[in-house]
């Protein structure tokens, strides 16, 4: 405050130095730190402070409403802080300090500069040597430019750190969306002054480059910087861009509207060799984020659909690739500098996180080539809990996103992280579905991302196993570091007791990619780790010692230990509410459907982490005929001996009979499988299933109208999802001798059929044909249709 007074011609203190001092009393408003934001006159009859703030939103316009009907009411002197100065003045000052004035002391950084308004003018005031270069880079592009589609302030330097500028606010509203009055203004800026210049020669990009290469700040996201380099790198030296006159912070709070034409002021950053369409990103992803709190996905619509008119002709063609492009470049100009900054910052804004969040989310874009879907998302999520307080448990040493693509990721938290992460991912523009599993204990989120590809989250916040919690969170976290690769991972120490602790708990062998950690057991402190040491070398080793030992920990005892056991309860009443679900593939012998059952039986437990059971065509509560009348080593024998579909019987009554008999397996067995399996979380895979009595009678030696057996299906319980595999003829043939040509060629038919029909009439199941010629492409298809359900 002293030093900007001293600027403008006034020696102000705090304390009376001489008889000849006079008073000036201030009121102010004061930034979270203390220190002092908005200060004025205190005999100011209107707010002029107001000036600087931007009312652009709905919490804004009240806040701007409720200072004028204070200043209406004569209340200023008894709401806002009053300070006593006493002062003495030069020969000649820049302003009375007794009329009305009002003063924002700016932004604490480099290039802080104070803003006083007073006699319908702002004089900006530089107090750092980077702000004094920027206030008359400021006066000359005023000085030097007329312009017709829009207003500017008349400009005029008074001193090396002072400039006056004529206010245009007067009349004008704010806007948080770009109409045309502000597209005449982008187009008027960058035509005719546009250019040509190849990226090794562009200055302001490698000047950049250059700063950037030297920011050592760890609060900045290692990722966020990772992914400006990766995109740096790609680029092409001998590329070209066009680039032309920015304002460079072309947003809301720099401009009103009156008339339908813009008064845009504050052009400090303006240069002439930024890339096009820059200020037409910066207004929208500016508002996005300090205004709306918009995400991404939502701010991305806003670029695409608010370019219109001449502007978006000139700039990009109308073509949603070159708007692209030149985005690419805007976020890499744009982050590049104010990671710059931000770094010289020792205190930041909440704001700031809010930008990387979105810049973060942006840059995917352009990383699709580099990085998929999952591994991106894993990126910003390390990105974006870098400042909490987490550690990531059995995480090996990495970069981060190089996780297996079977693996999850286990997460230790404090409870209140669960919430913002639900929130971070709802609106992430990567993710196309998510579930959460809550807990007692902890919460499993599972994400469907672009592309369809899965993430499986476990947030932990107390480390347990039935009701019994088997280590201490708080000493986990307090134990964390941060590696490398910008992840918070668990001690070595406290890793190995969490997975013997977890492991032993379950029952469990400990997997053989965890034994790494066997050799943190020999360091480890016996007299108080000896037992869960044990377990680590011995999994089958008996318990007794170890739940002794657990259950002296202070969440294991007294009303704690009754809290568990009532949690315990609640969570398994809870889980069955977490049903699984029935899968069934069919299609003629040779069709692949085997190997595609292995497989997606396998991805369904590594990846969506759900057991799975397999049934072959039925539930077979009851046997095979040719058991009960040959015994079932012989029916066993007489199966594995003979080819399908051979049966001789061609008797009706023979046929409902036996189909009377296995439909009665169909019908009872379902709700013995519905509540053994689905009701607790299964997934149960059937190799074949009632569709074969349909499509395929002859295979179980049945003769029957095909409308009666679909008649039948009706009173089935419907499976979730049901596959119909088919392949070439001649692939079929190659692949099985059981069936001729024909016989493929009118199963295929009859089942294409039949699940198109079922297609149709179904709203809840699917039902879908697939042609199974390349493996990995059936995989991905069953598990993408799964997943996104």
């Amino acid at each position: 405050m002293e030093n900007i007074f001293n600027k403008i011609g006034y020696t102000l203190s705090r304390k009376s130095n001489s008889t000849n001092d006079s008073v000036l009393d201030v009121l102010c408003i004061k930034n979270p730190d203390g220190s002092i934001r908005w200060v004025w006159n205190a005999n100011n009859k209107k707010p002029l402070f107001l000036k600087f703030y931007n009312v652009g939103n709905k919490r804004a316009k009240l806040f701007a409403f409720m200072i004028k009907m204070v200043f209406a009411l004569r209340l200023q002197k008894l709401i806002f802080s009053r300070t006593r100065y006493f002062y003495n003045k030069e020969t000649i000052t820049l302003f009375d300090c007794n009329d009305a004035w009002a003063l924002f002391t700016g932004t604490v950084g480099p290039n802080n500069k104070a803003i006083l308004y007073t006699n319908n003018s702002f004089f900006k005031i530089a107090t750092t040597n980077n702000a004094q270069e920027l206030i008359k880079k400021e006066n000359r592009i005023l000085s030097n430019n007329a312009f017709s589609n829009f207003r500017v302030p008349k400009s005029k330097q008074i001193s090396d750190d002072i400039i006056q500028l004529s206010d245009v606010t007067e009349n004008g509203i704010r806007t948080g969306k770009i109409g045309n009055g502000h597209l005449k203004a982008l187009d008027e800026m960058n035509f005719p002054n546009d250019q040509i210049v190849k990226i090794n020669s562009w200055k302001l990009f490698n000047d950049l480059r250059k700063d950037f290469s030297t920011i050592k700040d760890e609060r900045i996201p290692k990722n966020l910087m990772r992914k400006i380099n990766i995109l740096i790198d790609g680029l092409d030296p001998e590329e070209v861009v066009g680039v032309s006159l920015s304002h460079g912070d072309f947003t809301s709070w720099n401009m009103y509207e009156s008339d339908g034409k813009i008064a845009l002021y504050d052009w400090e950053l303006a240069t002439y060799d930024r890339p096009k369409g820059f200020d037409y990103f910066h207004y929208l992803i500016q508002q996005g984020v300090m205004v709306d709190r918009k995400c991404w996905k939502d701010i991305y619509e806003d670029i695409k659909d608010q370019c219109s008119g001449d502007f978006c002709n000139t700039a990009f063609g109308y073509d949603l690739e070159i708007v692209n492009r030149y985005l690419k470049f805007y976020l890499l100009i744009n982050c590049m500098n104010y990671l710059k900054v931000y770094a010289s910052q020792p205190n930041w804004h909440i704001q700031i996180n809010w930008l990387f969040e979105v810049w973060n989310e942006a840059l995917n874009m352009f990383l699709t080539e580099n990085k998929s879907s999952r591994q991106l998302m894993i990126m910003d999520l390390f990105d974006h809990i870098q400042n909490e307080n987490y550690a990531a448990v059995k995480f090996l040493n990495g970069y981060p996103e190089n996780l297996s693509v079977n693996s999850d990721i286990d997460l230790i938290v404090e409870n209140d992280l669960n919430d913002k992460l639900i929130h971070f991912f709802e609106k992430h523009s990567l993710v196309t579905k998510m579930v959460s599993k809550p807990k007692s204990f902890m919460n499993t989120i599972q994400l469907i991302l672009s592309e369809g590809s899965f993430l499986s989250i476990d947030l932990i916040w107390q480390p347990k196993r039935r009701n019994v919690v088997f280590m201490e969170v708080k000493k986990v976290l307090k134990n964390a570091y941060m590696n490398n690769f910008g992840v918070r991972t668990t001690s070595v120490s406290d890793t190995m007791q969490y997975i013997s602790g977890f492991y032993s708990l379950n029952n469990a062998e400990i997997p053989e990619k965890f034994k790494v950690y066997e050799e943190a057991a020999v360091d480890m402190n016996k007299k108080n780790d000896s037992i869960v040491n044990e377990y680590f070398q011995d999994y089958v080793k008996d318990k007794k010692a170890l739940m002794r030992k657990l259950r002296k920990i202070k969440e294991n005892r007294g009303l704690n230990a009754v809290k568990n056991m009532v949690l315990y309860f609640y969570d398994t009443l809870t889980s069955f509410r977490r049903r699984g679900f029935v899968v069934t593939f069919s299609g003629v012998d040779g069709a692949g459907k085997s190997t595609v059952i292995e497989n997606v039986a396998q991805l369904i437990e590594k990846q969506l982490r759900l057991p799975v059971v397999v049934l072959r065509h039925r539930p077979s509560i009851l046997p095979i005929i040719s058991v009960i009348f040959k015994g079932r080593e012989e029916a066993k024998r007489i199966v594995e001996s003979s080819l399908p579909r051979k049966g001789n019987n061609t008797s009706f009554l023979s046929s409902l009979l036996r189909f009377s008999y296995y439909y009665t397996d169909y019908f009872i067995g379902q709700f013995l499988v519905y509540i053994k399996y689905t009701l607790r979380g299964y997934v149960v895979i059937y190799d074949r299933y009632y569709f074969d009595f349909i499509g395929d009678a002859k295979r179980s030696n049945v003769v029957l109208p095909k409308g009666l057996s679909f008649f039948g299906y009706r009173f089935l319980l419907k499976p979730k999802f049901n596959f119909f595999l088919f392949a070439d003829t001649q692939t079929i043939l190659e692949r099985k001798k059981e069936l001729d040509e024909s016989a493929i060629k009118e199963l295929t038919n009859n089942y294409g059929s039949l699940f198109g029909k079922l297609g149709k009439q179904s709203k809840s199941e699917v039902y879908e044909v697939i042609e199974n010629n390349d493996l990995n492409i059936t995989l991905n298809h069953v598990l993408l249709t799964i997943k996104s359900h």
